[in-house]
């Protein structure tokens, strides 16, 4: 039976835990790889690592924009989302439904104070919609220095997410590739166009349209230097709003993006229809104070999803049972791979399925073709093996385990008309 005295001491100790929680910060870019083509300065991300957990192999659970947006802030995968494309009119995306909860919601509930400033990209229904007290957008500098006037207001315990459009301008040079001085230390693509060979059909069409544009051998090094000139002007962003935190040592801080480049690898620039490691590979820093957070790297098998459940898990915020997402702080090592998914671009759908492990990585198109690479012998993906005897048992057992996942995007849409997308593939 519970004592009055044991019910006022239960109860101060809630109220103490509360008064303790940290205050929580996401900075997240747009179109960010984890692998960069070569040396940035990056101090303030630095900074970031020097007092947290790098997380190498972290991976977008789709490589586009708003499906992946709808994974970070809800702990759910895209499918479950159901926000599977880009949301805007030029594409067949749905936009995130008002009843799903996001992070905003549970931390509102759990007591702070809730802001979102940057791009949403999840529908007409802003952030402020979905648990975020404050909301605004605008321009990098503007929304980061707009983020830190709102931190230094906060009193209570806040949780802000500030999300930064940069180093998606790499489509718009001011005065074209060819301006943009060839930084020292940028390294050439591993890869070009003479290893298409076996590449499914989209990927090829992709990579042709796009080396019309970077012929000569310079070209790319042009295109990857000018993208880590906009990896450290996000930097300078997030310095702004690292600025204006009272006290790093005691908040927590995430860093990451919502999906990579494809940097001119296989000719590949920007994003599309494929699942390459400098697409999918994603940043994810988490740093905090010494009780809730461990220092130097790990090598878990993460996702975007996980972002959700281990901030709250760190800040004591409850979230419901059955997300996607694991507490990367609670856990470590709890997978042995992650499943990915991507399923068009504006109103193309190009629907593929993705297993990948600390080894080996399956690719599914529901058009057809198959891409399976050992990234231990393969790192660079220039050498298909579906099909080949060598990898045809590791090939069977990765698209069972696809298949237990779930089906593909097509069948799903069979199913039930209309629950993903505008027009059906």
């Amino acid at each position: 039976m519970l004592t009055r005295r044991a019910f006022v001491g239960a109860a101060a100790g809630t109220l103490l835990a509360a008064e303790k929680r940290p205050n929580v910060l996401v900075v997240m870019s747009d179109q960010e790889s984890a692998r960069l083509p070569g040396p940035a300065n990056l101090p303030n991300r630095q900074r970031l690592q020097s007092s947290g957990l790098t997380f190498r192999s972290a991976f977008c659970n789709t490589p586009q924009c708003s499906p992946a947006r709808s994974a970070l802030l809800t702990g759910l995968e895209p499918n479950r989302t159901e926000v599977v494309t880009n949301v805007d009119n030029g594409s067949l995306g749905k936009p995130l439904p008002p009843s799903m909860p996001t992070i905003g919601t549970f931390f509102q509930k759990a007591g702070y104070r809730t802001g979102y400033f940057g791009k949403w990209h999840l529908g007409d229904r802003g952030a402020d919609q979905f648990g975020f007290t404050t909301a605004s957008a605008g321009k990098d500098d503007a929304v980061a220095t707009h983020a830190a006037a709102w931190i230094r207001q906060q009193t209570g315990p806040w949780m802000a997410w500030v999300s930064i459009l940069n180093p998606h301008d790499i489509y718009f040079p001011p005065d074209g590739f060819d301006a943009v001085p060839i930084r020292p230390g940028v390294r050439p693509p591993f890869s070009t166009l003479e290893n298409l060979d076996s590449k499914p059909p989209d990927q090829k069409n992709f990579a042709k349209a796009t080396s019309s544009k970077f012929q000569n051998p310079d070209d790319w090094m042009h295109y990857r230097s000018y993208y880590l000139n906009l990896v450290e002007k996000v930097d300078t962003n997030l310095g702004t709003v690292l600025g204006a935190v009272p006290d790093l040592n005691s908040t927590v801080i995430a860093y990451t993006t919502d999906h990579g480049d494809g940097l001119g690898e296989h000719g590949l620039g920007f994003k599309g229809p494929f699942m390459y490691e400098e697409l999918i590979n994603i940043p994810l820093v988490i740093s905090g104070p010494k009780e809730l957070v461990e220092r130097g790297e790990r090598n878990d098998m993460v996702c975007q999803a996980d972002l959700l459940p281990t901030l709250c898990g760190m800040a004591r915020v409850p979230v419901p049972k059955g997300l996607s997402g694991i507490d990367l702080m609670a856990k470590r090592n709890a997978r042995d791979a992650v499943f990915l998914e991507y399923v068009g671009q504006q109103k193309k759908i190009y629907p593929i399925r993705t297993i990948r492990t600390d080894r080996w990585k399956l690719n599914v198109y529901d058009s057809g073709p198959r891409e399976v690479y050992d990234l231990k012998g393969d790192p660079h993906e220039l050498t298909n093996l579906a099909g080949a005897s060598q990898a045809r048992d590791v090939e069977l057992g990765l698209q069972q385990r696809l298949d237990n996942w779930r089906p593909s995007i097509t069948e799903l849409e069979r199913q039930s008309p209309g629950r993903y997308l505008l027009k059906a593939p």
